[in-house]
Formats: structure tokens, C-alpha cells, sequence
């Protein structure tokens, strides 16, 4: 957890989620969301602590759902939003913008997959498309469905598609630089 200073006006808190249960994942974020320096913002980063070590599928994508949200609960009055950072149409997304699930219905949640994508859509210019880099091929399909769901099927024109690195998550995190690169798009 993340310490929180005292300040004259009071500092909203984002609890960055990671879903799945690999603690390095985690850490990797760290150092990027520190970067932005934000002033009026604080976060705090939560790791499963159960649940799938990657996340590579929809079944791996629920299951991570099963195991985190019952001890993100506990955490969810104390932060003012939401960012689940797995890059899918991850259901703890919806699940955390549940009136019925959890107390947070007027507290803003999204994920990186959609939050990618709007900001996508507001730096291209009207006749251009954007495109997804994932991991495994299993995405593509499953990534491609997620935006047409996201944007409509009118919006989804502006969508080149998704191309894969044939590399699970915690492959990604964890190889070497170079074998990245190498991975064929």
C-alpha cells in the first residue's frame, strides 16, 4: 500500500487492480503510474492474492474475478475510483460498477482495455483506424469482440483489428526485451 500525506484539499484515491496473482506484474506498474506525477491524486496498488498467476483467457478472466473481488471489498470505500489494469474485457469492470455487488455505483471504474481504447479514439483522426498489440492468439478474436461490444458496430469501422505476440502475460512481464521485439506482429 501506498502512504497517503495530509494536504490542504482532499486527494482522490485510485486503487489500481491487478487482477491476477503475480506480484511482479504488480511492480511493473508501479514505477509507470509514479511517472505521472499526479498532485491531486493518490494510488494505491492491489494484487490478487489469489487466483490465476496470468491471465490468458476468459475463463482465466472470470476466475481472477472469483478470487479478487471478495478481497477487494473490504478496500472499496476508501478510494474515490477504479482502474483495473488487465487488458481484457475484464468482468471485475462491471461487477465493480454493480449497485447490487458493492457500494461504489457513483465511483468512476474502468479498465486499461477500454480505457485504451476511448483515448484511441479522441488522439486518431476521423479517417484513421487504431489497432491492438496483444499477447496470445486466443485474444485476438476475444479483443476484436470487446471492441465491437464497446464501440458499436457503426464505431468499430475505426478498428484495424488485433495482432498477437504468441506470449503469455507473465511471459511478457518476464522475457528478455529482445525476445519481445523479435515477436511477430
Amino acid at each position: 500500500m501506498v502512504e497517503m500525506t495530509k494536504t490542504a484539499h482532499a486527494r482522490r484515491s485510485i486503487l489500481i487492480i491487478n487482477p491476477n496473482s503475480t506480484k511482479s506484474m504488480t511492480r511493473g506498474l508501479e514505477p509507470l503510474v509514479d511517472s505521472l506525477n499526479f498532485k491531486d491524486t493518490t494510488h494505491t496498488f492491489f494484487t490478487s492474492p489469489t487466483g490465476p498467476s496470468s491471465i490468458n483467457d476468459e475463463t482465466d478472466a472470470a476466475d481472477s474475478a472469483r478470487h479478487a473481488l471478495p478481497h477487494l471489498l473490504p478496500l472499496l470505500d476508501h478510494h474515490a475510483g477504479f482502474l483495473v489494469a488487465c487488458y481484457s474485457k475484464h468482468p471485475l469492470v462491471p461487477l465493480l460498477k454493480s449497485k447490487d455487488a458493492i457500494r461504489t455505483s457513483d465511483k468512476p471504474v474502468t479498465g486499461i482495455f477500454e480505457a485504451s481504447v476511448a483515448t484511441a479514439l479522441q488522439l486518431i483522426a476521423p479517417d484513421e483506424r487504431f489497432g491492438i498489440v496483444s499477447t496470445g492468439k486466443v485474444w485476438e478474436g476475444i479483443l476484436s469482440e470487446a471492441v465491437a461490444d464497446f464501440l458499436g458496430a457503426a464505431s468499430a469501422a475505426r478498428f484495424a483489428g488485433v495482432e498477437t505476440t504468441g506470449l503469455t502475460a507473465t511471459g511478457l512481464h518476464d522475457a528478455p526485451a529482445e525476445e519481445v521485439r523479435r515477436s511477430e506482429f
